[in-house]
């Protein structure tokens, strides 16, 4: 009964029969989140808190539906709550860091709380030596260990599989560490995999031990802090070369990591001070593998509308009250602009939540009649609002990262505000690998004008979808090869000075 539509329906009629049962309340409250029925989901959990005021569960739930509307500040709130009430529970220190940053505080707060989370949890685990390295022989390949719950239909995988296919298998042999749930998507992928495990259900301990096993040079996270993530497998360093990369735009707070790969865009020079981990810095983060059901670049909606429609295709949880204030300034600074967000509700959306979406929206200052709230979409779909739209809009602090890539290849010049932590680059190491540097702002007026100076300027709009796939196609963004023979030096470099 993998069907969260099903699943609720049976949770809810155990309810029935179990109405203070606090906790099936809150298994009601996370399949709501699952189907993006936040409204609902917050209300579940406020159920639960009042059945059961100690549950930890109820105030980690809230802080997720909380999240997933836009309001970070009460998330951190229900987070502090919960860790009150279960400061033994990893998961919530780990999400708890997360929205800090999210939240756009201060770095060094940022840095403090994967601190916090690295000191409770990580630490105790680290072994009191470095483990030895690998004896090789002239001739022996590099083996290269890649731990990620991804390895399946998700955007990272846009990012991952130029480099998986790329790799060179005479110098490196390439092993798969899989904590995801497989589909149509695994079984793609799985046989570039020189060797291949399964590590759901496994221990922590159980996973350190097979990864020592399997005789792991390098072993590279994919994960970070994202669900399914195995970082306390890491601690207990099995590997004498263990590095972090792409799932999880900054630190893990962690000593048993020797390094983060980034590039100068994403952490440039001074950003040392909040990673626990060396920065390695390729000439490019990411490189990027265009999706090939995209459809053909067509001229820009604006020509024929008559006026500016502007989109925002980031997850919803990403768009903070200070960038939907700063959009509300853009259309009041372009009164016949249209804006469409994509993704805040399921097409499904009951009343309630649609409600609450539309009222967050107008107490900040949206213009309902131009703003289009679109429910989340199939990637064939999202894929299509290329045709709709003219300029695309990054939300900040956090920004995108995969649907920036996709935005690009639909034709979009994308703007950006860049931040100082790497959550907050992301957007802006996609725009410098795709050579678009002037499409990245350093603070909101600069943002706003980049934004109005497109937007008066339709013809140079056409030109610039017209030549973009063009453009991509000679930019690091999609120069695999070039991006993984970088990857392999350092991969190389990294043993050489371990």
């Amino acid at each position: 009964m993998n069907n969260p539509l099903t699943q609720l329906a049976a949770t809810l009629q155990a309810l029935t029969t179990q109405p203070q049962n606090a906790q099936l309340w809150c298994q009601v409250g996370f399949l709501y989140l699952k189907i993006f029925e936040t409204q609902e989901a917050l209300d579940t959990f406020k159920a639960a808190q009042q059945i059961n005021p100690r549950l930890s569960d109820a105030f980690y739930g809230e802080a997720i539906a909380l999240q997933q509307m836009g309001d970070t500040p009460s998330a951190l709130i229900a987070l502090e709550q919960a860790i009150s009430r279960n400061p033994q529970d990893q998961r919530l220190f780990s999400a708890y860091a997360y929205l800090c940053s999210a939240a756009g505080l201060e770095p060094n707060k940022v840095m403090t709380a994967y601190q916090n989370w690295a000191k409770r949890f990580a630490e105790p685990l680290r072994p009191k030596h470095r483990p030895p390295l690998n004896r090789r022989t002239a001739g022996d390949k590099l083996r290269v260990g890649y731990l990620s719950a991804d390895f399946r239909q998700h955007a990272i995988m846009d990012f991952f599989a130029p480099v998986l296919a790329n790799h060179h298998r005479e110098r490196f042999s390439i092993i798969a560490f899989s904590n995801g749930q497989p589909d149509a998507r695994t079984s793609e992928i799985r046989p570039q995999f020189d060797f291949w495990n399964d590590i759901q259900g496994l221990s922590d301990q159980a996973v350190a031990d097979l990864i020592k096993k399997r005789g792991i040079d390098i072993l590279v996270d994919l994960s970070g802090h994202t669900e399914g993530n195995r970082l306390l497998a890491l601690a207990r360093q099995p590997a004498a070369v263990q590095l972090t990369w792409y799932g999880y735009n900054g630190t893990t707070g962690m000593n048993s990591l020797d390094g983060r790969i980034t590039d100068a865009s994403m952490d440039p020079p001074g950003n040392e001070a909040f990673s626990t981990e060396t920065l390695y810095r390729l000439p490019s983060f990411a490189c990027f593998h265009p999706p090939p059901q995209a459809p053909e670049v067509v001229q820009p909606p604006c020509l024929q509308n008559g006026f500016i429609t502007f989109g925002s295709l980031n997850n919803a949880q990403k768009i903070s009250d200070a960038t939907l204030a700063s959009w509300a300034n853009l259309l009041q600074r372009l009164p016949s602009a249209r804006l469409t967000l994509v993704g805040p509700h399921a097409p499904t959306a009951s009343a309630s939540t649609q409600y609450v979406l539309t009222q967050r929206l107008e107490r900040l200052g949206l213009p309902l009649d131009r703003t289009t709230l679109l429910p989340r979409q199939s990637l064939a779909d999202f894929l299509q609002l290329g045709k709709t739209l003219d300029i695309a809009l990054e939300p900040f602090p956090l920004s995108g990262g995969v649907t920036t890539a996709q935005a690009l290849w639909m034709g979009l010049p994308v703007i950006t505000l860049a931040g100082k932590l790497p959550s907050e680059r992301a957007a802006a190491a996609i725009l410098h690998a795709a050579n678009r540097p002037e499409w990245v702002a350093h603070d909101v007026d600069s943002y706003l004008t980049k934004i109005t100076e497109l937007a008066s300027n339709p013809t140079q709009l056409s030109t610039l979808r017209a030549e973009q796939r063009q453009h991509l196609a000679r930019s690091p963004l999609l120069d695999y090869t070039g991006h993984t023979r970088a990857l392999e030096q350092l991969y190389e470099t990294c043993w050489q000075h371990a």
